[in-house]
């Protein structure tokens, strides 16, 4: 079978089609809205911190690539729904959703603080469903589109003093095998599941936690690596291009055949 010359690279870029990615102010967000952005994608870098959004969007700029920050708390419903008409009526309709915004708290399990427990929950969990709802109700209106949710090896297996953020992991996992069902034909839906990576959001669950720093020696450094931000770029790529077409419900671990064993 012979396919055209330009075959391979049409399939993975993404010219035209804009793509909106939370958590984008940092760590796996903004190196996955850099990526987007260099394989064509318009990209609405949304955070709740409007300067690191800005930061990157500049990032972005400079490397040649087109990108709009947005600040949004990604855990409100209004500001959800302000940020879907904004970033329409700025950039055109999304067609690709990435949810990045997470956050982790270390404590033992009997002592973990109920606030902060609420808040893993509240922006681990909603935070990716509301995104999820509410840019998926354009996108069936506007003839499809691609989500890719950021969960965790997290959503596979477990390690010390981090019950609230795995649990909310597993969650994703099941979130996105849940709206693949509901929107099969419609929109794909897809996860990846992460090792742990270099981001800010490591370094401070290390700090607060000596048993999960230690763990973090043993397990992943010895066995493994910590994975580098743009190591997880080709995969947001490929699950939201065409190259894709068939493939939804689907959490790819991105992990360095962590949960081989």
């Amino acid at each position: 079978m012979a396919l055209r010359p330009d075959f391979v690279e049409r399939l993975f870029r993404l010219d035209g089609r804009v793509a909106a990615v939370t958590g984008a102010g940092s760590g796996l967000g903004a190196a996955i809205a850099a990526g987007l952005a260099q394989a064509g994608a318009r990209v609405a870098l949304v955070d709740i911190d409007q300067q690191n959004a800005e930061r990157v969007a500049g990032e972005i700029a400079s490397a040649g690539g087109e990108a709009q920050a947005f600040a949004c708390d990604v855990t409100d419903s209004s500001a959800v729904d302000g940020l879907v008409e904004t970033v329409a009526a700025q950039l055109g309709p999304a067609r690709i959703l990435v949810n990045s915004a997470g956050a982790a708290f270390r404590s033992p399990a009997e002592d973990f603080p109920e606030d902060r427990f609420d808040f893993i929950v509240n922006l681990n969990l909603k935070g990716t469903y509301l995104p999820c709802q509410r840019f998926g109700r354009q996108m069936l209106a506007n003839g499809g589109g691609s989500i890719v949710n950021l969960a965790s090896i997290g959503g596979f297996i477990a390690y010390p003093h981090a019950s609230a953020y795995l649990s909310t992991k597993g969650a994703v996992v099941q979130l996105t095998r849940s709206l693949a069902l509901e929107w099969i034909g419609r929109i794909r839906v897809n996860a990846i599941a992460p090792t742990l990576f270099a981001t800010p959001l490591t370094e401070s669950g290390a700090r607060r936690s000596t048993v999960t720093s230690d763990f973090i020696q043993r397990r992943f450094l010895r066995e493994g690596r910590l994975g580098q931000p743009e190591e997880v770029v080709g995969s947001a790529i490929f699950l939201a291009s065409d190259a894709s077409e068939l493939v939804t419900g689907h959490t790819l671990p991105v992990d360095d055949g962590y949960l081989i064993a």
